[in-house]
């Protein structure tokens, strides 16, 4: 052990501490030690006696020094260069292993919308109860590319993805209807295209998933009054005349204004099931999991309405 405090020495190689480089990096970047002992919050000659310290502790002089003047020279350049490269990669390490425990102790979920994604959040805080759990609506394609990256730990899809990397397993079905108010010139209709929306003022919640793009490229020419608000949303749905989106799950349920009569979408594509999916080395993991989706009907706390 070297008898320079602050140094830890690892059979020939010297290591030098962190604060040392940080402090010989700051010189670098704002030129005048007093500049940077202000921005480092210490004094001028405790900089100073660490810049000496490192000086001593590489074994080459790294300022010029003349009467009330000190500058970096040419080692001093090339040392603090390398002094950020060295930051750099400790920060990048610590960062490294933040997120290796954050990963450890977080399951990341990929949904296509928000009813199976509020589902599978409920069976895994029962099976989970002391992992935290981290969600993100996307498309199918998205959800697939970053299962395989490994941002994902599980997905749930509205196609059933052929692919022999994963595991897949049906989990649920859902069904989109219309809202429409009694007086309504649909109310008389036993079911509705999505194209016959064309020209239409509907109330629409921004963050439902494939649903929004769905609705959007089957009645490009709707007027939709986007909300991104969920309880403004629900506010508007309640007291207005607007026609709005549901599905059967939240009719069967309860979750909807009775004041309402409800038309199906009768295009093919509001008709959904969903899938949800994991890499097949993972399965052991969410093997409980996978068992749990066949009893997955009936989930008291969702509240989420479309």
């Amino acid at each position: 052990m070297c008898n320079v405090k602050n140094l830890i020495q690892v059979g020939n190689v010297t290591m030098i501490e962190n604060y040392l480089w940080e402090q010989l990096s700051a010189v670098a970047k704002y030129g005048t030690l007093s500049e940077a002992s202000k921005n480092l919050y210490i004094t001028q000659p405790a900089l100073s006696r660490s810049m000496k310290k490192l000086e001593k502790i590489i074994g080459v002089e790294l300022f010029t020094r003349r009467k009330n003047f000190l500058a970096l020279n040419e080692n001093g350049k090339l040392a603090a260069e390398l002094a950020e490269n060295i930051l750099q990669q400790n920060r990048a390490a610590v960062e490294k292993i933040r997120d290796f425990d954050r990963k450890n102790h977080t399951i990341f979920i990929g949904c296509c919308a928000p009813l199976p994604m509020n589902k599978l959040i409920f069976i895994l805080r029962q099976k989970f109860p002391d992992v935290s759990i981290s969600s993100e609506l996307n498309n199918d394609k998205y959800l697939l590319k970053n299962l395989k990256n490994d941002l994902f730990n599980l997905i749930i899809l509205h196609e059933n993805p052929v692919d022999d990397e994963l595991f897949v397993k049906k989990f649920g079905s859902e069904k989109l209807f219309l809202r429409v108010p009694q007086n309504h010139k649909f109310a008389a209709k036993k079911g509705i295209y999505l194209d016959e929306l064309n020209g239409e003022k509907i109330l629409l919640y921004s963050k439902i998933g494939f649903w929004y793009d769905l609705c959007k490229d089957k009645a490009p020419t709707a007027k939709f009054l986007m909300q991104d608000e969920r309880e403004t949303f629900k506010e508007l749905v309640s007291s207005s005349a607007f026609l709005s989106f549901t599905t059967d799950f939240f009719i069967k349920n309860g979750y909807v204004n009775k004041n309402c009569l409800f038309k199906p979408i009768l295009d093919e594509e509001a008709d959904v099931n969903y899938y949800c999916a994991c890499k097949k080395i993972n399965r052991k993991l969410y093997a409980e999991l996978f068992d749990k989706l066949d009893d997955a009907k009936d989930f008291n706390g969702i509240d989420f309405i479309l």
